[in-house]
């Protein structure tokens, strides 16, 4: 429970009309409203962990009577108001938190309490001593010996069900729960729980990414995921960012929940010495980050607390950073033409808060941009959203929809290098700072992913579906050839996600079940198929008689060539 406590010459509120569906009717005092001069005002969001009613009434009339007491107010308003707090609890709790708050209060106040569940005008003057204005915030919870009671617990958890009335039908989450790839709970808010479905796509995207990058010459790395609060001050996120950041503590000393990945690869880089015959030296990391987020922001895969990037790091010396960013611009564009994307670009310049001299920026600035002319490609100019290390490239994808995102990004960083100290060694055995590049492809791979989905409308190109082939019976005499079929499948494309339907349903319930998961073949074995040894096969809708052979040598080639 969240209150603010105000101590106030007068308050005068008016209920407007219904905010809730479900609340009482108002008597016709009541809808007058109500005015009260030299009160102690407490503002009330009655969240989830106030179930336990009894007991957060009991802190509440506490602290309520606490400061009442300090500030000599004999009049108490109770005022319903859900705006302290996004975690609120259900209306049937907070009014009765309210009334029995105010059963209690009443013993030794005079209290007046404002209606809930409706939308109210209020006009107050609040006292200007220091008690005044006080906020707090109630935890009703264990203490000592008291023990939780894991039933209101699973309640307090219960998974909440996705409202999609205000959702388009190509929306990743709805089709996400329609084929059963992830979900969300608010027991870690933005944070993506991954079903086998999804976990398939993820894994496939990731293996997809390993392999493209080892034939690019990259190496992979992995670091921790909380680091000590210096490494942060060093890399000038602990300034530029720290109220993104999830603090913790060990030993007494703070630490952070890594929120980007370079200063853990940066320490990687300093591990040994360098050479210029390391040079280029390529480092990928698939690293996972957390940065805080409002909640009211949360969306989907779009917007996350918890996410993967496609991290990569490259440390060159001056006359290598030209190819190099080309290097990266060709791979971005294998990738995203392997998913049927378009991208156009934006060269984001120095922000107000950076690091580095203007010098640098000067000549980082002019790198870019020689580079994007070089290569053909149209370029806007995105004045001020640099990061704060360095300026950047950033590719905007468009989807089947015309929607636009931003995904993949190019950053040219000769600051961090000199804030950690990076060295390598020429060709005359002289010590120089390298330049270092961030990028990264997918950008955030749960992002990725929900572009995907609405692109596609979650009909993913064969390779990588979560189901390939799902085999259906026609009737219970035909599951014996099914099988066969099935078995015929599997040891030509020992790898192929297949699945069967042998439910006794009707034909077109099975269908419809398939349809709904997307799955890219969908067989049904008859009487016909059995006789002729064909299949009829249905794809996005439509069917095909073909032959066994034909069929096994398009998915096996589909699923080998990633089509």
């Amino acid at each position: 429970m969240k209150i603010l406590l105000l101590h106030v010459d007068y308050i005068k509120f008016k209920p407007l009309k219904k905010a809730l569906k479900k609340v009482e009717e108002l008597s016709e005092k009541e809808k007058k409203g109500d005015s009260v001069k030299e009160a102690l005002v407490v503002l009330t969001a009655v969240e989830k962990g106030d179930e336990n009613v009894k007991a957060a009434v009991s802190e509440l009339v506490k602290n309520v009577e606490d400061v009442a007491k300090q500030v000599k107010a004999k009049n108490v308003v109770l005022y319903p108001y859900a705006h302290l707090s996004n975690n609120l609890s259900s209306p049937e709790i907070a009014v009765e938190v309210l009334n029995m708050a105010e059963k209690e209060l009443s013993k030794n106040f005079k209290v007046s309490k404002a209606p809930f569940g409706y939308y109210k005008e209020f006009e107050m003057k609040v006292k200007g001593h220091p008690l005044s204005e006080l906020s707090r915030e109630i935890v009703v919870g264990q203490k000592g010996g008291e023990e939780y009671d894991p039933k209101q617990l699973l309640r307090e958890i219960s998974k909440s069900r996705l409202d999609t009335s205000k959702l388009k039908d190509n929306d990743h989450r709805i089709i996400g729960q329609q084929m059963d790839l992830f979900s969300f709970s608010e027991v870690a808010p933005g944070m993506v729980f991954w079903h086998n479905n999804g976990l398939i796509i993820r894994n496939a995207l990731i293996d997809f990414w390993k392999e493209m990058h080892k034939k690019e010459g990259y190496k992979e790395i992995k670091t921790p995921q909380i680091l000590d609060k210096k490494l942060w001050q060093i890399s000038g996120h602990w300034e530029k960012y720290r109220d993104n950041i999830f603090l913790t503590e060990y030993d007494n000393n703070e630490f952070a929940v890594k929120p980007m990945n370079c200063p853990g690869g940066l320490l990687v880089y300093k591990n040994s010495p360098k050479s210029y015959k390391d040079f280029p030296l390529r480092v990928s990391e698939l690293g996972e980050v957390h940065r805080q987020e409002l909640s009211g922001v949360l969306g989907g895969l779009f917007r996350v607390i918890q996410f993967t990037q496609d991290d990569a790091h490259i440390f060159c010396t001056e006359e290598q950073v030209e190819k190099e960013i080309m290097n990266i611009i060709d791979l971005i564009d294998v990738f995203y033409k392997k998913f049927g994307l378009l991208f156009r670009v934006e060269i984001s310049t120095r922000p107000e808060k950076r690091i580095g001299s203007d010098e640098i920026w000067d000549k980082t600035e002019k790198i870019l941009k020689k580079v994007v002319k070089e290569k053909g490609l149209k370029s806007k100019i995105n004045e001020g959203d640099g990061a704060f290390y360095g300026p950047k490239i950033d590719f905007h994808v468009t989807d089947s929809l015309g929607r636009e995102w931003q995904t993949a990004t190019i950053q040219l960083d000769m600051s961090m290098p000199e804030r950690f100290g990076l060295e390598y060694t020429d060709k005359d055995n002289k010590r120089k700072q390298p330049i270092m590049l961030h990028r990264t492809i997918y950008g955030s791979l749960e992002r990725f992913i929900g572009i995907l989905i609405e692109h596609s409308r979650g009909r993913f190109p064969t390779w990588l579906a979560p189901v390939q082939v799902r085999v259906i019976n026609f009737t219970d005499r035909n599951e014996k050839y099914a099988k066969k079929i099935i078995k015929q499948i599997g040891e030509i494309v020992p790898n192929i996600r297949m699945d069967a339907d042998f439910r006794q349903v009707g034909v077109s319930a099975k269908i419809k079940d398939a349809e709904i998961m997307r799955i890219s073949y969908i067989i049904v074995v008859g009487d016909k198929e059995e006789k002729e040894k064909k299949l009829a096969v249905r794809q996005a809708g439509k069917v095909k008689q073909v032959e066994i052979d034909d069929f096994i040598e398009k998915v096996k080639k589909e699923i080998e060539e990633r089509k």
